[in-house]
């Protein structure tokens, strides 16, 4: 279970500098670093796809610069609508293997966003960050708004990993991290909704050609050991990055509690998730309250609109969800797997 923080909601500032064709930011999330700017679409009904076409230079250097866009106001009303959106960025959408959360599929390359339980926080995190490669964007679609709660929080990771502690990011660099799953049915996912395959040998073909090690224990009960890097460099920028999931996968992030339950029922060795340093050596329990203290003092937070579009850089901007009560429908949509480069 994630633990909940609270983030301070920013009121967008007028932006004056202008981009060079043009385009204008009415805001930002975070005004002070300039951090995801706030583009409104111009007056009249504007289809998204031949906007972002038109526009698709400047939006690359504003997504450098700014890390992601929040798009308003556009003619967007359906989730295929939202998939020619993220096409016009020119880059091409993704399948989602390897899942770790449960998503349906509701147009080609557009998903639900996480369906875990609505009372649950989710923490920061870059999507994939447990794969070897990994998206370069992801996109959200604001389709139906919660009644109350549903924020997507952010936050920017050059300003986070800037704050770590260096102790923290020399030995995540030199020994890299381990995660290990166990896709198990009666806990977390089942091994065939994660590779969405019903046959064995898809799970094999991919995990050999991820790099991953597999092990079935049973018939229903697959695990698996990838070793990663813990960085990654930005295509459009060079930032080096801190950019793993060992801050949600290690077994510090849950309550006592929970953890004895877990431990008593199924043994550590089963647990659905485990993360170590590179080596196998532990990772302290002190280091990963650390880098979620950073993360927590990071995270920005604005209000949802009907229908707004949310861009992100995804080695620069971390995303969660916060709890929510009501209907909330966000679909989601990522682009172009990209290697580590470090």
């Amino acid at each position: 279970m994630a633990a909940h923080f609270s983030a301070p909601v920013l009121k967008p500032r007028l932006y004056e500098r202008g981009m060079s064709d043009g385009l204008k930011p009415e805001g930002y999330v975070d005004p002070d670093r300039e951090f995801v700017a706030i583009l409104n679409a111009p007056s009249g009904p504007v289809e998204l796809g031949p906007w972002v076409s038109e526009h698709r230079a400047a939006l690359e250097t504003l997504m450098a610069k700014a890390g992601g866009i929040l798009l308003r106001g556009f003619s967007l009303n359906t989730p295929h609508a939202f998939g020619e959106g993220v096409r016009a960025f020119g880059r091409d959408r993704l399948p989602y293997l390897e899942r770790a959360a449960v998503r349906s599929e509701v147009a080609p390359g557009v998903f639900t966003s996480t369906e875990f339980s609505s009372d649950h926080f989710i923490d920061l995190h870059h999507e994939m960050s447990f794969a070897r490669d990994l998206p370069e964007r992801i996109f959200f679609f604001a389709e139906t708004l919660a009644e109350t709660g549903g924020a997507t929080p952010l936050a920017d990771e050059r300003a986070a990993t800037a704050k770590f502690d260096a102790a923290i990011l020399k030995v995540f660099e030199e020994r890299g991290v381990i995660y290990e799953r166990n896709f198990r049915p009666e806990i977390d996912m089942d091994w065939r909704s994660a590779f969405q395959t019903q046959d064995r040998a898809d799970v094999a073909a991919y995990c050999e050609a991820n790099g991953t090690q597999f092990e079935w224990l049973g018939p229903e009960h697959l695990r698996t050991r990838q070793r990663q890097k813990a960085f990654a460099r930005v295509p459009a920028t060079g930032d080096k990055l801190f950019c793993n999931h060992a801050h949600l996968f290690h077994t510090a992030t849950l309550p006592p509690g929970v953890l004895a339950s877990l431990i008593e029922e199924f043994g550590t060795e089963n647990f659905p998730r485990r993360v170590f340093f590179g080596d196998g050596s532990p990772i302290p329990d002190a280091m990963i309250h650390d880098i979620r203290a950073v993360y927590a003092e990071e995270t920005r937070t604005f209000d949802w609109q009907r229908h707004d579009v949310l861009a992100l850089d995804n080695l620069i901007c971390l995303h969660g969800r916060a709890p929510f009560t009501g209907k909330r429908t966000t679909l989601v949509s990522m682009t172009t797997l990209v290697s580590r480069g470090v």
